[in-house]
């Protein structure tokens, strides 16, 4: 073998190995985040270019998305936007026949319809253990309440029960097929189910699946060939401080050439259910997904965020 060939081999194998080291590095530093803070049961997958890469951890074991739910019901509204039922401007009185008149569908899909405060917050425990969808009492007791007009970024679970209660009634099926149909099949993702625990919450937290499928589903839409590698269309995205933007169901930003996508989730019910969940892509190579038994503080997710951003940009 020429000195040449050699180095080339020598070139082409590191660089084949990058990526599996930073897999293997990404899962260490999460394990070790996961041990301080006190974390028994926990999973953690990595795809690099759409493909695991690395050791998985617990990535077959369905978990509770919690607000990564979101992102399913975003999708699968902007389809149906797509496929010229409604536009941006449709109205959740267009559609339920009640409520306020002008929350659009846009509006809610960014949290900016001007619905709050959050009355999910306060009554969560209650919808412990049932399957039976809440959307209907959710949404029309949000829509109970007159909106504030400002136009301002407030997250709100409400707006996405609103949102899920509209594709039922729009569609006249059930959300889970509904959106199932239209989010996820495509991204192949076959685990997707209702929470055994949260299945009444469907449309802004109640889907289940394993960590492997919902990294293949936010790869498909968001990763450099999906329909949203860009960004959300500029009509379905807000932006607010630092260049940040919340957009289908995902926090977004532009970093030098690519574009980024993250959520937490979390379930936070003392002595009944705590657990969380975080799912990003970075450089639009990398779809990670990393969940947790434990209700963390704002401090916990940054630090985890930080950690693993790390080892990507290895600064």
């Amino acid at each position: 073998m020429t000195a040449t060939a050699l180095a080339l081999l020598c070139a082409t194998t590191g660089m084949a190995q990058e990526p599996k080291l930073k897999a293997a590095t990404m899962r260490y530093v999460f394990e070790q985040w996961a041990q301080d803070h006190n974390i028994t049961q926990a999973s953690f997958i990595a795809l690099y270019q759409g493909k695991a890469i690395g050791e998985p951890l617990n990535a077959d074991f369905p978990i509770e998305l919690a607000s990564l739910s979101k992102a399913i019901t975003a999708i699968c509204a902007a389809q149906i936007i797509e496929e010229g039922m409604w536009s941006v401007q449709t109205t959740s009185a267009d559609v339920l026949g009640t409520g306020p008149e002008g929350i659009t569908v846009g509006e809610l899909i960014t949290h900016t319809a001007g619905i709050g405060p959050d009355g999910t917050q306060g009554i969560r425990w209650l919808w412990r253990d049932t399957n039976v969808p809440l959307s209907v009492e959710v949404a029309n007791a949000a829509l109970d309440r007159d909106p504030d007009q400002s136009g301002a970024y407030a997250y709100n679970n409400e707006n996405y029960a609103i949102l899920g209660q509209m594709i039922s009634v729009a569609l006249n099926a059930p959300y889970a097929e509904a959106c199932t149909a239209r989010a996820l099949t495509a991204a192949g993702v076959t685990t997707a189910e209702p929470s055994s625990v949260m299945g009444g919450t469907l449309p802004w937290g109640g889907w289940s699946m394993s960590a492997r499928d919902y990294a293949h589903f936010q790869y498909y839409w968001f990763g450099p060939q999906g329909a949203y590698s860009a960004g959300s269309p500029p009509a379905l995205r807000v932006d607010f401080a630092n260049g940040a933007a919340y957009g289908l169901g995902m926090f977004e930003r532009n970093v030098a050439n690519h574009r980024n996508f993250w959520h937490f989730g979390a379930w936070c019910m003392p002595l009944r259910l705590n657990t969380g969940a975080f799912a990003v892509i970075w450089q639009g190579e990398w779809s990670v997904v990393a969940t947790y038994d434990a209700c963390i503080d704002e401090g916990a997710m940054i630090a985890l965020d930080a950690a693993l951003s790390k080892v990507v940009y290895g600064r």
